[in-house]
């Protein structure tokens, strides 16, 4: 086929004029082609009037309306009728569709303009950077931080994927569950925590699972010990530290080492220098073995969405375990998106990490605060309600886990000690709860929900079982 003559000539960015020509034209003669199910699709073709005839086409598609060359036609705005006027007019479109791309070649051609948009993305984004170096507005490491997160879009383009029959869904099911019965290594990563075992038996490839709970409630102690516990096992883990600093989260890995000893030092203590000899010694002691521990650390640099899968990717990459990784983010909320409102800004951030976990095909664990207004129940156990100001966080979740300490709040209800009875009674519930931690599992696409009851030492980042 060859390129209609009187379209005006276009500068040297890489493009198909041709291949764009012959896609618009299956569109217009309804033959199926990906085009139509790209992201973004208009931004494909290089030609503004060939990316307007698409966006029609796309509007009149999604309202159920006939796409052909006539409801084209009508359909474009007066600006664009004046532009398509120096091409023929409408008779334009109506050669587009005699210029049609046979139905089996629709997917290469849209390759092909794909290729050719990737192609102008990375000669932008190069000039840009190079802009902004020559200028002194980058440094080098910030350059090229920049330009990895920006080629995620570009290296994300459309791929051939094909629908997956029932007869290999259901091998792979049966290869996972007869790996399982045999004992053998599976591609889930275990808790580590014996009473949450009996309710989740893992976290699996491409899940997101949200831990949320309100301060002090032992949330980054659970997740922090989620990961140390995966990281033992021989699992890579990677922390997205957003809330706190990569060294705070080690002294706390630290100090929990060391609770796993004879002598243990709390984190306050080991802040302070207050030691003793022997925790000085134990903690020497203990501390090769958590620095070999394959986890890496995201410092709050990497909030931003894109950054932070170019983050996991780097981190992966220098990592050789064979077992399956584990993304730990503490915690959602904490996260940067370029949406106007906090509710839009939260669904981003909701889909982007869904996204993370399924396109690296991994489990990933995000922190997340709830709403104070658990506080002023008289039951303040949390509820899949109080995820703060985005229902879409609780929608994209495969497994929803809360934190509840009801010493916490007992402390906060001390009666005065001339009430010798309520004061007695006090002391004896908050002897009960001491050290208390429930771990309640929420939601579970593929399990059943429960509490796992184990205890806490919040200066020690220790969890066990009763």
């Amino acid at each position: 086929m060859t390129e209609i003559s009187n379209l005006k000539p276009v500068d040297t960015l890489p493009h198909s004029i041709e291949a764009e020509q012959q896609i618009l034209g299956a569109i217009l003669l309804g033959h199926p082609t990906t085009a139509t199910q790209a992201a973004g699709g208009e931004d494909l073709f290089y030609d503004p009037v060939h990316a307007e005839i698409y966006r029609v086409c796309h509007r009149l598609e999604k309202a159920d309306k006939p796409v052909t060359p006539v409801t084209v036609g009508a359909s474009l705005s007066d600006d664009m009728s004046e532009a398509l006027s120096d091409l023929g007019g409408k008779r334009y479109i109506a050669r587009l569709a005699g210029a049609a791309v046979t139905p089996g070649l629709s997917d290469d051609y849209v390759e092909v303009i794909a290729d050719a948009k990737g192609r102008r993305d990375l000669i932008t984004l190069m000039d840009d950077a190079r802009v902004a170096l020559s200028k002194g507005d980058l440094t080098a490491s910030d350059a090229a931080a920049q330009i990895e997160a920006n080629l995620q879009p570009i290296s994300a383009g459309p791929s051939r994927v094909t629908p997956v029959s029932m007869m290999k869904a259901a091998t792979e099911a049966l290869d996972d569950v007869f790996r399982a019965y045999k004992g053998e290594e599976s591609a889930v990563v275990k808790p580590g925590i014996g009473a949450l075992e009996e309710i989740i038996s893992g976290f699996g490839p491409g899940e997101m699972w949200l831990l949320g709970g309100r301060p002090s409630m032992g949330k980054t102690a659970v997740g922090l010990s989620l990961g140390l516990n995966a990281a033992r096992a021989g699992h890579s883990v990677i922390i997205a530290s957003l809330e706190m600093t990569p060294s705070a989260l080690a002294m706390r890995a630290l100090s929990e080492a060391t609770n796993r000893t004879d002598v243990a030092a709390s984190y306050s203590d080991m802040r302070r220098g207050a030691l003793s000899e022997d925790q000085a010694r134990t903690l020497y002691q203990v501390s090769r073995e958590v620095a070999e521990l394959p986890i890496t650390f995201l410092p709050r640099e990497y909030q931003d969405a894109d950054l932070m899968q170019v983050g996991v990717k780097q981190a992966l990459r220098r990592m050789s375990t064979d077992k399956p990784p584990l993304v730990i983010v503490d915690y959602a909320q904490l996260m940067r998106s370029k949406a106007r409102t906090r509710y839009e800004q939260i669904t981003d951030v909701s889909l982007a990490l869904k996204g993370l976990a399924m396109s690296l095909d991994l489990p990933l664990i995000a922190l997340s605060q709830l709403s104070r207004a658990l506080e002023q129940r008289d039951d303040k156990r949390p509820m899949m309600s109080d995820l703060r100001e985005s229902g879409q966080l609780e929608q994209d979740a495969d497994g929803v886990m809360f934190c509840y300490r009801d010493e916490y709040y007992l402390e906060r209800e001390r009666p005065d000690e001339s009430d010798v009875e309520a004061f007695e009674g006090w002391q004896a519930s908050v002897e009960r709860a001491r050290n208390r931690l429930e771990i309640i599992v929420a939601k579970q696409r593929q399990g059943r929900i429960g509490t796992a009851h184990v205890r806490l030492n919040p200066a020690t980042n220790h969890i066990w079982e009763y």
